[in-house]
């Protein structure tokens, strides 16, 4: 993060202001209720998107491109994206901030093989404790932090989070299905990530042929009383009471649509996006 020198303010500091102004969280005593505020208000404003791999583009992992990108351009991203805003902010509000890479493990079993390092999170220290920070999980982010202690059932809006202890001191996080079960989202160890481990996994997953957000479109906003997802063709709205409603779009022109009407995106800057979506959906 630059610094402020006399009156010469940083990029970083400006984008700040407008992020906190976007989301209408204002400046408090850094402390878990002002972590809560701001993961609530964050996956509710700015939605997770994937149309810049989806269509080719390389997204953006440096602090000013981020900001230019979800602060400024009506746009979402994923997680290299909003949780490098996140601790960005997190740290010019006074909190201590450690960013942290994990592997993803949702829809795996434990005993498959290890995935990529490709999942970017925050580890913050406060005075009352150890939490983690992730507004960029898509269709299961916990919409509040989470307190970084073994075992502890912490329920959101959405659905309950806990944390388990991995092999070698990693942590894993786990949510729990509408069996009652336990689910692995994704693992972590607590050293600190470089920012190119993340321009690393951002440009992996936009290159590799096998890429999921390459060959598909994903996109998620949560708030408190409903949580938003696109799946290709398919939106889903699903209430805090787990009633969904479904629907499947039927031209490249609806699903651009449901990306602005439901998930606030402007699809005007996107380059390419109706030809794709008609070579991938409906050819």
């Amino acid at each position: 993060m630059t610094s402020t020198t006399g009156s010469t303010t940083s990029t970083v500091t400006t984008s700040v202001a407008a992020y906190l102004d976007l989301v209408g969280v204002d400046r408090a005593t850094p402390d878990r209720a002002l972590l809560d505020r701001l993961v609530t208000a964050h996956v509710a404003t700015i939605p997770f998107e994937n149309l810049d791999p989806f269509t080719g583009v390389e997204p953006p992992t440096t602090a000013d491109g981020v900001a230019a990108k979800l602060v400024h351009g009506r746009r979402g991203g994923w997680c290299f994206e909003h949780n490098r805003l996140l601790h960005d902010a997190l740290a010019d509000l006074g909190l201590r901030v450690t960013p942290l890479v994990g592997r993803v493990r949702l829809g795996l079993a434990a005993e498959d093989p290890p995935t990529e390092r490709t999942h970017r999170l925050t580890l913050v220290d406060t005075v009352e404790g150890r939490f983690t920070v992730d507004a960029g999980f898509g269709s299961t982010v916990p919409t509040t932090a989470l307190r970084l202690v073994a075992g502890l059932e912490q329920p959101t809006p959405q659905a309950t989070y806990r944390y388990a202890r991995g092999d070698h001191g990693s942590w894993v996080l786990q949510r729990r299905g509408g069996d009652g079960g336990w689910a692995d989202q994704y693992t972590f160890d607590l050293a600190p990530a470089p920012d190119i481990d993340f321009a690393m996994g951002s440009w992996y997953l936009t290159h590799h042929p096998g890429s999921h957000f390459r060959t598909g479109l994903v996109a998620a906003r949560t708030t408190p009383e409903r949580r938003t997802t696109l799946d290709g063709t398919r939106l889903t709205v699903r209430t805090a009471d787990r009633a969904a409603q479904r629907h499947d779009l039927t031209s490249p022109a609806r699903v651009r649509d449901a990306l602005e009407t439901y998930f606030g995106i402007d699809t005007g800057g996107v380059a390419g996006l109706e030809d794709r979506l008609r070579e991938v959906y409906f050819p």
